[in-house]
C-alpha cells in the first residue's frame, strides 16, 4: 500500500486522509488484535516515507483492561461476602485484589492479570539517528494504534462524575477502590482475632466494598458489550501526528540529537507496549539523556498536558519539564490556553515510563465542560467528528515543545 503522503499536498489533508484510511482498513483495533497489527504496518509505511529508519519491538501483554479490572474487584467483592464466616479467605482475597492492582498500576508486577492470558503485540519505532554515535539527547515521541472498548462507563454522565467531581476520592476512583480493599484487610484481621465480636462492623465492611462492586459491574458491562470504538481521536490523532513531526523536524534537528517516533500497542489494555519498551530500553537508552513525549487524543477539546499521572500512586512530571511546557505555552498567543492537569482515572503511555524512572509528559485535549475529550471511548469517535483545526494546533504545539526541549537539553 502506498504512503498516504504521496496522495495529499498539506499536513491537514494528510492527517485527515490517514485517519480515515486507518479507520476504514482497521476498524476493530483491539489490543493485540490483527487490526492493531495492520494499523501499525500501515504506519510503518508512513514512517519510512517520512525518512525514518524503522524497527519492530515485540512483547506480550493482556488484551482487555476491563476484564482485568472486573477480575480484580470481583474477587475483592467476593472476599467481603465470605469474610464473615471465612475471615482468612476474605483477608487473602482483599489482599490479592489490592496488592495485585497496586503492583500493576505502579508497573512493579503483573499478577492476577496473567490469569486472563497474554498475547503477542508490538511497537513500531521510527528513528532519526544522531550523527557520530551516542546522542547527547534522545526524544521519544509516542502515539498508540489500538482503540478502546466502550460501555456505560463512558456515558457523558459517568465521565463528568469522574472528571468534574469536587470530591477528590470520586475523581480518583481506582485509587479509592484499591485503598478500600486494603482497608478491608484490617477488618479481616480483627475478625480472625476477635471472631463474633466484630459482627457490628459488617455495615462498614459492606460500605467499603461498594467501590469494588461498582467497578466489577461497570467493567463487566464493557466486557459483555465487547464493542471497540473507531478511535479516530483516541488515538489515531496522536499516531497520525508522528510522520508530520518527523518531516518537520528532520532538517533542523541538531546532529547530536536522536528522535524516536513510536507507535505503541496495547495502550488501551493498560499501557502494555509502553511498559515493555520502558523495561527493555533500560540500559540501552540513557535515562539522563532521554525525554518521553506522549501524544494521546489531540483534539475534540483544548490542548493540555498531564501534570500528574498514576491511578493509585501519583507521579508528577519533572519540574524542568513543566517549566518548559509553560514557557512553550507562553511563546505564542494561540498556545496560551495550554496548561497542566491531573489525570483522574487511567493513564497514558508516559505513565509507564515515569513508573520506571524515566522523564516525560503527555499532551492531550480536554473539553472543559466534560472533563475529557468529546466522544471519548464512544462509537461516535469517528473521523467525521474530529476538530481538525484543534488537531493541527496540537501538532504545532508538540513541534514547538520538541524544539524547546532540544534547545534546553541538547
Amino acid at each position: 500500500m502506498p504512503a498516504v503522503s504521496s496522495t495529499v499536498s498539506s499536513d491537514r489533508d494528510y492527517v485527515k486522509t490517514l485517519i480515515e484510511t486507518l479507520v476504514r482498513e482497521c476498524p476493530r483495533r483491539a489490543p493485540a488484535s490483527d487490526d492493531e497489527r495492520r494499523a501499525q504496518e500501515m504506519m510503518e509505511v508512513e514512517m519510512k516515507a517520512a525518512g525514518l529508519t524503522v524497527d519492530r519491538h515485540a512483547f506480550t501483554f493482556g488484551t482487555n483492561l476491563y476484564a482485568n479490572i472486573a477480575l480484580h474487584f470481583g474477587l475483592g467483592s467476593f472476599g467481603t461476602l465470605i469474610s464473615g464466616v471465612f475471615p482468612l479467605g476474605g483477608l487473602l482475597l482483599h489482599g490479592l485484589a489490592a496488592g495485585s492492582y497496586w503492583a500493576e498500576s505502579t508497573r512493579r508486577a503483573y499478577l492476577l492479570r496473567r490469569l486472563l492470558g497474554f498475547k503477542p503485540s508490538q511497537n513500531i519505532l521510527g528513528v532519526l539517528p544522531a550523527e557520530g554515535g551516542e546522542p547527547k539527547l534522545r526524544i521519544v515521541v509516542l502515539g498508540h494504534a489500538d482503540a478502546a472498548y466502550t460501555g456505560f462507563l463512558f456515558s457523558e454522565r459517568m465521565v463528568k462524575m469522574a472528571a468534574k467531581s469536587n470530591i477528590h476520592a470520586l475523581k480518583r476512583s481506582m485509587a479509592l477502590t484499591t485503598h478500600s480493599m486494603a482497608a478491608l484487610m484490617g477488618f479481616d484481621a480483627l475478625r480472625l482475632l476477635f471472631g463474633p465480636l466484630t459482627w457490628p462492623l459488617r455495615p462498614i465492611e459492606y460500605a467499603l466494598t461498594v467501590p469494588s462492586f461498582l467497578a466489577f459491574v461497570l467493567n463487566m458491562e464493557a466486557v459483555l458489550r465487547n464493542e471497540i470504538v473507531p478511535g479516530a481521536n483516541d488515538n489515531l490523532s496522536g499516531t497520525a501526528a508522528l510522520p508530520i513531526l518527523a518531516k518537520r523536524l528532520a532538517k533542523s534537528k541538531p546532529a547530536d540529537v536522536e528522535l524516536v517516533f513510536g507507535v505503541t500497542g496495547c495502550e488501551e489494555a493498560s499501557l502494555g507496549g509502553a511498559d515493555a519498551l520502558a523495561r527493555d530500553m533500560e540500559g540501552v537508552w540513557d535515562k539522563s539523556k532521554t525525554v518521553i513525549l506522549g501524544l494521546d487524543t489531540l483534539t475534540n477539546g483544548e490542548l493540555q498536558y498531564v501534570e500528574i499521572e498514576g491511578e493509585v500512586t501519583p507521579m508528577p512530571i519533572p519540574a524542568w519539564l513543566k517549566d518548559t511546557l509553560d514557557h512553550t505555552a507562553a511563546s505564542e498567543p494561540r498556545f496560551n490556553p495550554v496548561k497542566g492537569f491531573e489525570i483522574p482515572v487511567g493513564g497514558t503511555d508516559v505513565a509507564a515510563f515515569l513508573a520506571h524512572g524515566w522523564e516525560g509528559v503527555c499532551l492531550t485535549a480536554l473539553d472543559p465542560e466534560l472533563g475529557a475529550p468529546r466522544h471519548y471511548h464512544l462509537p461516535s469517535d469517528t473521523p467525521e467528528n474530529l476538530d481538525l483545526d484543534q488537531l493541527m494546533l496540537s501538532i504545532d504545539f508538540a513541534e514547538q515543545l520538541i524544539r524547546e526541549i532540544m534547545k534546553r537539553r541538547g
